[in-house]
């Protein structure tokens, strides 16, 4: 099929008047044109829709038929559709646009999503810690709380013992502190608000008290305080010449405080200030139980669960009661301290086998005391049993007990090798009644030896060694 090049040539020709992107073709002879006037070009609202106008008139135009055959505009490769061009440009430069645009609020939206997730994290982070806090709080105030009720209730407890020293006028805050530090309770401002709230009347007594946690606080407090007109009692009775350790072993034994608190208050606190017979005692830090002699042998009431200062209390009572003004008189008379005295009629009380020999061993010990050139020692066995049965059992074999052990053999025997001169440096019992008489009123007396019969308790007295031997085979046969 033939072209038809004039309606090409004028329809290019019509857009590169109209502002068409024009084309690098090279332009067709003049003779070629088409004679026929190209239609008014029609106003439209876009280019794409004045060639879609134009394009149907010259379509609709007709030509004479060539060789017979019908003939017409047509393009073989035709142009692209000026519309979807048009669109295409202006596409290219909305879509660059558009994408600087979008990468711009992309790039926003991330920035902004990041910072989200930041303070979303934080958040997380915040809570995560509030919660920690929260949970850590409720664990301690739980744990404060059962401790709290553990100090009072004695629940879960170690039962184990603990001895603490309480001084006259202390407040009750001082003593929780003391409760403290032993670790006798755990928290001790609840202890103290406790206390303040629920205590019972009455004053600490100063003394040396063994406690336990599975006590409680309560009890603990009432047992430092004077209170035990609801408490059971037991009534013992103490042999005279018995030592403190056997009297402190009864104690216990009886329920009435343990033996350690009460060696203990007797060895720490101070009583002087309240028994003028105790004061200015020499050597006391040298002695193998400080109050050895003054804890009066004779029968008490004790309560049950007692503090040990106020038992050792009792026993001191009685024996500022049983000094009497007579015994004072006569201590004075023979130049003697009340301490010399006792340590004598201690020393009287082992020796005798009963009080009808006491006065006479009083006058013996005293006349020989009284010959120091020929009778430096004493040489009474039972000096030698006090150290041999009372101290040294209770000594180890640590470095410090061993200079212990030789301080006291020293002080305490009254033999040679080595052995103290004289009485022995405190006394070696607790004497009664008689034997502080018979130190006191010792027998006028030319003896100065004796010896008993072990089984019978016969006593032999001597005036020289050679009667004295000869008396050891008498008490020996009989």
């Amino acid at each position: 099929m033939a072209r038809d090049n004039n309606g090409y040539d004028d329809l290019l020709s019509m857009f590169e008047k109209e502002g068409a992107p024009k084309k690098n073709k090279a332009a067709k002879p003049a003779e070629e044109k088409s004679e026929k006037p190209s239609a008014p070009p029609i106003k439209e609202n876009t280019m794409a829709q004045r060639f879609n106008k134009d394009y149907a008139d010259i379509s609709s135009n007709s030509v004479p038929e060539n060789n017979g055959k019908k003939s017409g505009v047509y393009f073989a490769n035709p142009p692209r559709n000026i519309k979807d061009r048009a669109a295409r440009e202006q596409g290219v430069a909305i879509n660059g646009e558009t994408k600087r645009k979008m990468n711009k609020r992309s790039a926003a939206l991330k920035e902004s999503a990041q910072v989200k997730e930041k303070k979303k994290n934080e958040k997380l982070k915040t809570a995560g810690i509030m919660l920690a806090i929260i949970v850590g709080l409720s664990a301690i105030l739980c744990l404060y709380g059962i401790g709290c009720i553990n100090d009072v209730l004695a629940l879960h407890v170690e039962d184990k013992s603990v001895e603490v020293r309480v001084e006259k006028g202390m407040t009750d805050n001082e003593v929780v502190d003391i409760l403290h530090d032993n670790d006798l309770i755990h928290n001790k401002l609840f202890c103290k608000l406790f206390i303040k709230f629920f205590d019972k009347d009455g004053d600490y007594i100063s003394g040396i008290y063994t406690l336990t946690p599975s006590l409680g606080v309560e009890k603990m407090i009432s047992t430092m305080k004077t209170d035990y007109k609801n408490s059971e009692t037991v009534t013992l009775t103490f042999p005279e010449g018995w030592t403190i350790t056997q009297i402190a072993e009864k104690l216990e034994v009886n329920e009435v405080c343990t033996a350690s608190s009460f060696i203990s208050t007797l060895q720490t606190v101070d009583f002087s200030e309240e028994y003028d017979f105790l004061k200015n005692i020499p050597d006391a830090d040298k002695r193998y139980h400080m109050l050895e002699g003054y804890i009066y042998p004779d029968t008490y009431e004790f309560y049950v669960g007692e503090n040990a200062s106020s038992v050792v209390r009792r026993f001191l009572n009685n024996f500022k009661n049983k000094w009497t003004e007579e015994y004072q008189k006569q201590a004075a008379e023979r130049g003697l301290t009340i301490d010399e005295v006792i340590i004598m009629a201690s020393v009287i009380q082992g020796e005798a086998a009963n009080s009808s020999q006491m006065s006479t061993i009083s006058g013996i010990l005293y006349n020989r005391l009284d010959r120091p050139a020929n009778f430096p020692y004493l040489e009474c066995d039972s000096t030698y049993e006090y150290y041999e049965k009372t101290i040294k059992p209770s000594l180890t074999s640590s470095v410090e007990d061993t200079q212990k052990e030789i301080e006291y053999r020293a002080n305490y025997r009254t033999y040679r090798d080595p052995g103290k001169e004289g009485l022995p440096i405190g006394p070696i019992s607790n004497p009664g009644g008689d034997a502080i008489k018979a130190a006191l009123f010792p027998k006028d007396t030319s003896y100065l030896y004796f010896r008993h019969n072990v089984n019978t308790g016969d006593i032999y007295y001597a005036n020289t060694f050679d009667e004295h031997q000869a008396n050891a085979k008498k008490a020996s046969a009989d």
